[in-house]
């Protein structure tokens, strides 16, 4: 079978993130798509030119696709994971896959026993932008990095996924949604296998999440990280959230904010580099990407043990935060 032969269903199509993946699909490949909303299932199932239904089970049951992108809320995801796997469906799910690491364990039994394929939309290592950094751009051993990430506010889950906006569902705010990301990709810029948890300091609003959080984590390789994420950022037109990176290695210092990288290392020149900080251009990449894994053979670039890992941190990080909370 070949990727434009792929039948491909979307389950969950409420998540804000499911537009995105669309470009990189071939030419009329969804063949059906689930929501428990009606109304959003019935928008994209228009839009799509394809069935829609409310229960998910039902569409695998009757449509029988070849692929499935799977999304569901946190306490929903290792369910849908295991009945996928049972199936013997290939599929990708978004982060967390679960509420905590026990989940994501229980998945991975699951998923070895039946040989299943599993991708995960870390799609930072489908960026040219990291791709570059971990491969040509830095000069010298990794020491410390620091990223901020800040969102807009809680606000905007509001329509789509209120669900978003509570613990019992979710399991966490901003750090559980946002920082996984910057979790994962500092583990692969640096080799690392893990992380230590050094501190935690977590804020609240009206909601039992987290909001803005603040990390510091010592990774494997030695590299300290300092990761803050929020659901703060007053969103205008074209400006969605803050984005900024900073790695120091032994050779030099590197910023990298509003698509530029300014490289300052011993000895030489300053250096700005145009370099794309938008990291929702790469989930039609990883879409293509992981379909292609798929009939290839392939792992993904990101699959379920690097989905525990990342998992496990977290999990550590919210612990520490529990402990400082007030």
């Amino acid at each position: 079978m070949t990727v434009n032969e792929l039948r491909i269903a979307f389950l969950g199509v409420s998540h804000w993130h499911v537009p995105l993946y669309f470009p990189g699909l071939p030419e009329n490949s969804v063949v059906a798509v689930s929501d428990a909303s009606p109304e959003i299932a019935q928008r994209f199932a228009g839009q799509l030119n394809c069935p829609c239904y409310t229960d998910w089970r039902k569409l695998l049951d009757e449509v029988k696709p070849d692929f499935v992108f799977a999304f569901a809320r946190h306490c929903d995801m290792k369910e849908m994971a295991l009945e996928l796997i049972a199936r013997g469906l290939p599929f990708t799910m978004e982060k967390p896959m679960g509420m905590r690491a026990e989940d994501v364990d229980e998945i991975i039994a699951a998923a070895e026993k039946a040989r299943a394929f599993c991708a995960i939309p870390f799609v930072w290592r489908y960026s040219d932008t990291v791709a570059q950094l971990k491969e040509e751009l830095l000069s010298g051993k990794i020491i410390h990095m620091s990223y901020r990430f800040i969102a807009g506010p809680p606000s905007r889950y509001l329509d789509t996924s209120p669900w978003m906006l509570h613990a019992d569902t979710a399991g966490g705010g901003c750090m559980t949604n946002l920082g996984v990301h910057f979790i994962d990709m500092a583990l692969h810029l640096t080799d690392s296998d893990g992380a230590d948890v050094l501190a935690s300091v977590y804020q609240y609003g009206e909601y039992d999440i987290e909001t803005y959080a603040s990390s510091l984590l010592r990774l494997s390789s030695g590299a300290s990280l300092t990761l803050e994420t929020g659901y703060a950022y007053p969103m205008e037109d074209g400006i969605k959230r803050e984005n900024r990176w900073t790695i120091v290695t032994e050779n030099g210092y590197y910023i990298l904010a509003d698509n530029c990288l300014e490289a300052r290392e011993y000895g030489k020149e300053v250096v700005r580099i145009p370099l794309s900080t938008d990291s929702d251009v790469y989930y039609p990449k990883f879409a293509a990407a992981s379909l292609e894994d798929f009939v290839c053979g392939r792992r993904p670039r990101a699959a379920l043990p690097e989905m525990l890992t990342t998992r496990r941190i977290l999990d550590d990080m919210n612990a520490a935060a529990e402990r400082t909370k007030k």
